[in-house]
């Protein structure tokens, strides 16, 4: 198996928010830098105390990792997910919620592949691919 994971540079918070929503995740874990044990924290800057060092959710039954890095992000090659569904209607709320502040980059249509797919780049630059598989 093989667990995507998400990267945010200080965000990681508000988008496990709102992928609680878009998704209905039910299992979410989070885990913060200031709770780390006090051993750790002098490797990292006090200003970090509020980002996620880790947290676990199941998105459409896969498990995906969250956290805030350090390092550093460039937006939208932090990873991309694909989402298969099983309705039309599903992955029309879910598209439509993620593209609130974000961009379409593939409008939900009809495909030799599928009943209905589309691309769409969320506020935080994380690319959905969702697929219908009805």
């Amino acid at each position: 198996m093989i667990v995507p994971f998400i990267n945010f540079a200080g965000q990681a918070t508000e988008a496990i928010a709102l992928y609680e929503i878009v998704f209905n995740v039910q299992d979410k874990k989070v885990f913060l830098f200031k709770d780390m044990p006090a051993e750790m924290k002098p490797n990292f800057p006090p200003e970090t105390d509020h980002y996620v060092m880790h947290s676990e959710m199941t998105i459409n039954g896969t498990p995906v990792w969250i956290g805030d890095t350090i390092q550093g992000i460039t937006t939208g090659d932090m990873v991309s997910l694909s989402v298969p569904m099983s309705s039309q209607e599903e992955i029309r709320a879910a598209f439509d919620k993620l593209k609130v502040g974000g961009k379409v980059l593939m409008e939900l249509v009809p495909t030799f592949y599928s009943p209905l797919f589309g691309t769409v780049q969320d506020k935080f630059g994380v690319i959905w691919h969702f697929i219908c598989q009805e």
